[in-house]
């Protein structure tokens, strides 16, 4: 008998969080084991509308908003089909209609992102996690996160002491990451050429991303014939270009937008920097960018990135926006062992962040939850 899951994709769910689930449902396509079915809050993103592909089984919430509440017997009886209800960044009206759904349901949390202060949110925010915290804490038999950093957060921020919280690495399917053009047309195409020293990052341009950092270390960076590359789109944008207009380097710093193929785009780099704080958790931009052997930075206060890189065996870790600069020149400096590092970080996340292994964890956690483990 199929063991049958159902994932809800909150309003709150953009980007990694979308993506991760994206790559889990597609994983587990084919297994004689499980069976996936998605709960959709949120409509018209892209990740939405990749998992809409895979065909899986779909729940329309229509929810206007994590605190509008309508439900019907229908919608409650569709719930009612699976064995646990996997949430990822719930919103209260969410968690209630599983509740609602039935007593017989697991219900299982897992923590995308890194550790976060709330209460300087505007109260909307405060007390949906106020809601969720008391609810999660108290009324779910599971609880995860994608990196060890995670966990800590759900240990501390959901107050979970005695019970067990696994940790469930994002598997990423390397085998797709594979560029689909030729780097001389993605050249072309940012009016870039192969003399210049090609400095990249890849995120929602928001301010925990500290995008502002790489554009200030970029400037700062003693090479002559340098380029920066921004990929994706974000609230700071107007405030990024205006940082680099005010350190007139706007000509040297392009904004390349969302891309469809990500490797298309790494594969011009010369350096992948990933600035955020305690605030990411996975960051699978920067595993991807390890993955196609670009030699990375990341900060020394994103403890989720830095189970990804061991400092000048994996990549680089910075301490501060003068040791970046420090990062990039040595990169550029030494080409040859900056090479090495990157062809071992391809090698490292590979094996750590495999399907298989992902499969495995995930399976684990379900049946932990299924027998009573947690």
């Amino acid at each position: 008998m199929k063991i049958r899951i159902l994932h809800f994709l909150g309003r709150g769910n953009i980007g990694g969080q979308e993506k991760a689930t994206y790559e889990l449902l597609k994983s587990f396509i084919n297994d004689s084991d499980i069976e996936f079915g998605v709960a959709i809050g949120q409509h018209n993103t892209f990740y939405e509308k990749k998992i809409r592909d895979l065909k899986v089984p779909i729940v329309e919430l229509n929810l206007n908003s994590g605190f509008s509440f309508k439900f019907n017997k229908t919608l409650l009886n569709e719930l009612k089909e699976y064995n646990i209800h996997h949430f990822h960044d719930p919103t209260p009206n969410v968690i209630l209609l599983s509740l609602l759904s039935g007593s017989k349901i697991r219900r299982a949390f897992t923590r995308r992102g890194g550790f976060h202060d709330y209460k300087k949110n505007g109260i909307k925010v405060r007390l949906k996690y106020f809601i969720n915290k008391l609810l999660i804490r108290n009324l779910f038999h599971g609880y995860s996160g994608n990196t060890i950093h995670a966990t800590e957060f759900v240990r501390h921020f959901y107050n979970i002491r005695s019970k067990n919280i696994h940790v469930l690495y994002n598997g990423i399917l390397f085998e797709r990451l594979v560029p689909t053009v030729r780097p001389s047309d993605i050249l072309d195409n940012l009016n870039l050429t192969n003399t210049e020293f090609k400095i990249g990052t890849a995120c929602h341009l928001i301010d925990c991303k500290r995008v502002d950092l790489i554009i200030r270390s970029f400037c700062n960076s003693n090479i002559n014939k340098k380029k920066l590359v921004i990929i994706g789109k974000g609230e700071d944008e107007y405030k990024l270009r205006k940082l680099a207009a005010d350190l007139k380097i706007d000509k040297q710093v392009i904004f390349a937008g969302e891309v469809s193929n990500i490797a298309d785009y790494l594969q011009i780099l010369d350096c992948f920097i990933l600035a955020s704080g305690k605030e990411e958790s996975f960051g699978n931009a920067v595993v991807e960018a390890m993955y196609l052997k670009r030699p990375s930075i990341i900060m020394n206060d994103s403890n989720g990135l830095k189970e990804h890189i061991i400092d000048n065996q994996t990549g680089f870790i910075a301490k501060d926006e003068k040791d970046i600069v420090n990062k990039i020149e040595y990169v550029f400096n030494n080409p040859e062992v900056s090479k090495k590092i990157a062809e071992t970080a391809s090698l490292y996340v590979s094996n750590k962040y495999s399907i298989s292994n992902m499969k495995n964890s995930y399976k684990k956690y379900y049946l932990d939850i299924l027998n009573g483990k947690n």
